[in-house]
């Protein structure tokens, strides 16, 4: 049973910083040596990405490069879509797209239109699949997120998708929100958390103990554990217990009634306001989860909080 995060993440929050100021050098340089046309990013442990093609279901202006490796893996789990506005020769915003499904289910696909939708307002959207369970217990998950991040850092990724590595965010919805809170909760080099339903405590406790069964059973099977009383993992997989005044500026998106309990949102938003980290959190009515909160309107705010964290 896997009770911490692989090595990788023991060096992330103190490296976070770092790593952002590295890429900016890094970005300078690049641009400086090549055009954004140049080959496909070939960063070390990466393949070659394919060649971008139109997406047949894409809105104009916007190019979609399908199943790009981004851990140096075979692996089709490891691998993402690039959704990005056309390109303008300067560098960009980027984001990075996880999708839910419990940690066991779901994929890049069910998150396509949101994919192009944040390309169309603007962000250049890396959409990943990662591994699931049972075949990929904890740390598999949070560890591909991670290497997904270092893939948008590499300067090849940055040069290639004309991306600015200083100006990162990372969007989530249910198990996927609680993926891009850890990152967002250990990583003080991002600017922008969205986060649709996550699960943000792990442990047993007030925050578990009314939900659904099916959600605990998902959280148990996540981290391998009997129960979450007996689960040395759950406290490390909650990022409600990692917030810090270095985690990035929230929005924090649920449904009056959600599967994923409001009061885990809530919980989050009031440790992030305690931490003195600027957090807005927007409420859909109804009973929804995950990306189906996203009404015109919320969609319209994320995107108005992306380009003030995040820039033009």
């Amino acid at each position: 049973m896997a009770t911490h995060f692989s090595p990788a993440w023991h060096r992330l929050r103190n490296r976070g910083r770092a790593l952002a100021a590295m890429s900016a050098l890094a970005l300078t340089a690049a641009l400086a040596a090549c055009s954004a046309t140049d080959a496909a990013p070939t960063a070390a442990g990466a393949h070659a990405a394919p060649a971008a093609v139109a997406h047949s279901a894409a809105p104009a202006g916007v190019v979609v490069t399908a199943d790009v490796p981004y851990a140096g893996t075979a692996d089709r789990a490891q691998q993402l879509d690039v959704c990005a506005p056309t390109a303008t020769g300067k560098p960009r915003p980027a984001v990075l797209l996880i999708h839910g499904g419990g940690w066991h289910s779901g994929d890049k696909s069910t998150v396509q239109d949101t994919c192009e939708w944040l390309a169309k307002s603007g962000f250049v959207t890396f959409n990943i699949d990662y591994r699931l369970w049972p075949t990929a217990r904890y740390p598999a998950q949070p560890d591909d997120a991670l290497a997904a991040l270092r893939f948008l850092r590499a300067p090849a990724t940055v040069r290639h998708y004309e991306i600015d590595p200083t100006r990162l965010g990372v969007f989530g919805g249910s198990a996927g929100g609680n993926l891009a809170a850890t990152l967002a909760t250990h990583d003080s080099g991002l600017k922008a958390l969205v986060d649709l339903s996550g699960p943000m405590d792990l442990t047993a406790g007030q925050l578990t103990a009314r939900q659904d069964p099916r959600l605990t059973a998902d959280e148990t099977g996540y981290l391998n554990c009997p129960s979450l009383a007996r689960c040395p993992s759950a406290p490390m997989a909650s990022p409600l217990l990692a917030v810090s005044a270095a985690t990035p500026p929230t929005f924090i998106g649920q449904a009056s009634v959600d599967f994923v309990p409001r009061e885990q949102g809530d919980a989050f938003a009031a440790a992030l306001k305690k931490a003195g980290v600027p957090v807005t959190v927007e409420v859909t009515q109804g009973k929804l989860h995950s990306f189906g909160v996203l009404t015109p309107r919320m969609q319209a705010a994320i995107a108005g909080f992306l380009h003030r964290q995040l820039g033009e």
